[in-house]
């Protein structure tokens, strides 16, 4: 036990010195703060679990955090990529609908984000859980013990969740940050119905032209950034307005007929996603306003969050649908036919 406490102490005193030497800042936590419980995702970068966390900077006592690692013999890239993830989390700071960076390791391995813990899943998860209560394809109560939330089909609470993610985006905006990777599965939601936009893996600063060939969210794309690489504040506004038509489909998959390599000419022919039937004329004007092919045209974040005030109605109470009313199917419902149809 003492042999612990000293290591803390020795390692301790190694941030102290990599704070003189401007290798680290306020947020720099020893990995003997940790105690690292259940895995909760995966990637190609590593791990995140959830875990307790002490000593972190301006908490008192143990709290409850996610923390994503890097994996083991990580390539220089890989490396590089998630310090550059660490210092896009600092940059972005705090804001009530981003997922906050609480603290990091990176004077030793492994590298380790701190994140406020999240618990209630994604906004796709959520979406299927109410879309599957709503076509009674499960009982509800198994959905309200895996957590406090209530999967309640309610308009008024998809408008809500739409103006926060505009809000999490304004934010972004005026800190001429990308994010490249808005989309409804990268949106977190907590007991109180708050969203988090989380995952700034492939955010940059200003316009961004991606000379590096990874995998990309291809659906969420803009048409220059399939074109061109070319990303920027506008581009995550065309993101946005398939997140609306997401939350309008409850967690539909977009372009469910079109495939991959047709994506681009059904787009650049002037085709896009028809209105879902819960959605007003008024919100699927404002996603086409995202569509619209030149970025300029297209609205920002600012203008987005006036139009999403609280008494414009912009999704229909799904009473008023009509009951024949098939909603897209989900990435989970495609890959199950496609696999049956094998």
């Amino acid at each position: 036990m003492q042999q612990m406490e000293e290591n803390r102490l020795y390692i301790d005193m190694d941030i102290l010195n990599a704070r003189a030497r401007g290798d680290a800042d306020y947020l720099e936590v020893p990995h003997s703060c940790l105690r690292i419980g259940r895995e909760i995702g995966k990637g190609a970068f590593g791990r995140v679990f959830m875990a307790s966390a002490v000593k972190l900077p301006g908490f008192n006592g143990p709290k409850i955090v996610a923390i994503k690692q890097l994996k083991k013999c990580p390539s220089s890239d890989e490396f590089d990529e998630f310090l550059d993830e660490i210092a896009m989390m600092k940059k972005v700071g705090k804001h009530p609908n981003i997922v906050t960076l609480l603290g990091c390791c990176t004077i030793k391995e492994p590298l380790t984000m701190i994140m406020e813990y999240i618990g209630c899943g994604d906004l796709v998860n959520f979406a299927h859980s109410i879309e599957s209560g709503a076509l009674g394809e499960e009982d509800n109560t198994s959905a309200l013990g895996r957590s406090s939330l209530e999967y309640v089909l309610d308009h008024k609470e998809l408008h809500n969740f739409a103006k926060q993610i505009a809000c999490g985006m304004e934010h972004l905006e005026g800190l001429q940050i990308t994010h490249r990777d808005l989309a409804a599965r990268n949106i977190l939601i907590d007991e109180r119905k708050t969203l988090k936009i989380s995952d700034f893996g492939l955010s940059r600063t200003g316009i961004y032209v991606n000379t590096r060939n990874k995998k990309v969210p291809l659906r969420w794309l803009s048409i220059e950034a399939m074109r061109d690489n070319l990303y920027s504040n506008k581009s995550d506004v065309w993101a946005f307005g398939i997140v609306l038509w997401e939350i309008g489909t409850l967690g539909g998959y977009p372009y469910p007929s079109v495939s991959n390599h047709e994506l681009f000419a059904y787009l650049q022919g002037g085709k896009r996603l028809e209105r879902p039937e819960n959605c007003t004329p008024d919100v699927y004007e404002l996603m086409l306003q995202c569509w619209r092919e030149d970025p300029n045209e297209r609205p920002s974040f600012m203008q987005i969050s006036k139009q999403l005030e609280p008494h414009k109605k912009i999704y229909i109470d799904f009473n008023e649908i009509e009951p024949t009313y098939v909603f897209p199917p989900t990435s989970d419902q495609l890959r199950l036919a496609i696999a049956n149809n094998k």
